[in-house]
């Protein structure tokens, strides 16, 4: 399956705070749109990128997906919205995707990098987050791809969504909670009314988003808040002051 020219769905590139990633249009507000809610809301700025075009799902086509995911991207408040047009089902970790993630990565300059988590069933997860991972790393080597200038993100840190996992840390969301599914609601094919073929088996719409509220009071639980979001690290996080790790009270 051939590779596509990269798509710019909404804005244009520039540098941001945050540059998001997921494999394909709609996994990043599954997993993190309540915490970017938050973020943009203090005055952060927030790319997107997603993997592929989800050609292959079996819910909606992949032009119908790229429009929602610019409607998704305008009610989150993003900066821009890429699509990289990789293989859906057939992404990897090769040294073509790397260069389109690179140059994505070096053009923004973000702070910090998000990608989803790599234990997870869907092939384009699991390569997906190895392919955001290797890109990290090379885009601050000064020697590769040296017609765009080196960067070096702080940080990269993997939303959770359905794996149940232990964090390196929780996000309170419950001021964005409502808004996150409201912001999920723009993937019409996917969450309001999804055409599918006779004889299809899938967690219905009402199920799906139950368990994506049931995992987000779940780990708002956890938390000591109402809502959550849950990430891990690619590294431990470095802290000066035992003042930075806030926990609610139990």
């Amino acid at each position: 399956m051939s590779v596509q020219e990269p798509i710019i769905v909404h804005g244009h590139v520039e540098p941001v705070d945050i540059l998001a990633f997921g494999p394909h249009p709609d996994d990043i507000e599954i997993g993190a749109a309540g915490s970017l809610l938050k973020w943009i809301g203090q005055g952060k700025k927030v790319g997107l990128v997603d993997l592929n075009r989800g050609e292959l799902g079996t819910k909606g086509t992949a032009e119908e997906r790229l429009e929602e995911s610019k409607e998704a991207a305008i009610r989150l408040g993003a900066t821009f919205r890429v699509n990289l047009g990789l293989p859906d089902g057939s992404v990897v970790d090769d040294a073509p995707s790397r260069e389109q993630v690179v140059k994505v990565i070096r053009e923004s300059r973000p702070k910090f990098v998000l990608s989803n988590l790599e234990e997870a069933h869907h092939p384009d997860h699991k390569a997906g987050a190895q392919l955001v991972k290797s890109s990290y790393f090379l885009s601050r080597l000064p020697k590769y791809l040296v017609e765009v200038p080196a960067h070096s993100p702080i940080g990269l840190f993997y939303y959770l969504i359905h794996s149940l996992v232990t964090p390196t840390f929780l996000v309170d969301v419950t001021e964005t909670f409502e808004r996150k599914f409201e912001v999920m609601g723009a993937y019409h094919t996917q969450f309001v009314e999804p055409k599918t073929p006779d004889g299809y088996q899938y967690t219905g719409i009402q199920d799906y988003l139950r368990n994506v509220r049931s995992l987000g009071e779940a780990w708002g639980v956890q938390a000591g808040c109402p809502a959550a979001e849950a990430f891990r690290a690619d590294k431990p996080p470095i802290v000066e002051s035992l003042e930075d790790l806030i926990a609610k009270p139990d």
